[in-house]
C-alpha cells in the first residue's frame, strides 16, 4: 500500500504571499500575526494560509503569534519584480510539490499532460481539491517562470530557464 502525504501547499496565491512580506516589512520585519489581520483587513484563517506558505517558503518564521522575515525574506522584500521572479524560482524548485512537478517536467522531455501530471502527484500526495491545486500550481509556476500551463492542450511546460 501506498502512503501518502497530505498535500503541503497551503491555500496562497503569489501575490498573497508576497503582499504579506512586503506589509512585515513596512513594520520593521516583525508584527503580532493578529495585527496584520486588522490592517489587512483579513479573515485570521486566510492571513494563516498566506503566513504557511510564507513559512514554507522560507520566508518568514512565525512564533507565539508573531511573525517575522527571515533573511531570505528580506532579501525578496527588497526586491524588484525581476528579482523576486528569480528568487522564488531559486527556491521553488527545492519545496514540494514543485520539486515533483519540475522534476516530472523534466523526465517528460519538458512536456506533460495535465491528468498525467495529477496522477503522478497522486501517487505521492493526497490532493483533496484538484482544481484548487491545478490553479495555485499555475500561478506560482507562472509567476516564477518555473513552468507554464496551456490551456489549449491542457498541457504544463518547463520553462527554458530550468531545462
Amino acid at each position: 500500500m501506498v502512503k501518502h502525504k497530505i498535500l503541503p501547499i497551503p491555500h496562497a496565491d503569489v501575490s498573497e504571499v508576497l503582499g504579506l512580506a512586503d506589509t512585515i516589512h513596512g513594520y520593521k520585519s516583525k508584527v503580532k500575526i493578529s495585527f496584520l489581520a486588522d490592517e489587512l483587513q483579513m479573515d485570521i484563517d486566510d492571513l494563516g494560509e498566506a503566513v504557511d506558505m510564507a513559512k514554507l517558503l522560507g520566508i518568514v518564521k512565525a512564533s507565539k503569534g508573531v511573525v517575522q522575515l527571515t533573511l531570505f525574506g528580506e532579501a525578496l522584500s527588497l526586491g524588484n519584480i525581476d528579482n523576486k521572479k528569480k528568487i522564488l524560482r531559486e527556491k521553488i524548485v527545492t519545496v514540494e510539490p514543485f520539486k515533483t512537478i519540475i522534476s516530472l517536467l523534466k523526465k517528460s522531455g519538458g512536456k506533460i499532460e495535465r491528468d498525467v501530471l495529477l496522477e503522478e502527484l497522486s501517487k505521492k500526495f493526497l490532493i483533496e481539491d484538484s482544481r484548487m491545486f491545478l490553479k495555485l500550481i499555475i500561478n506560482w509556476g507562472n509567476y516564477t517562470e518555473s513552468f507554464e500551463y496551456d490551456s489549449d492542450d491542457e498541457t504544463f511546460v518547463l520553462s527554458s530557464s530550468l531545462k
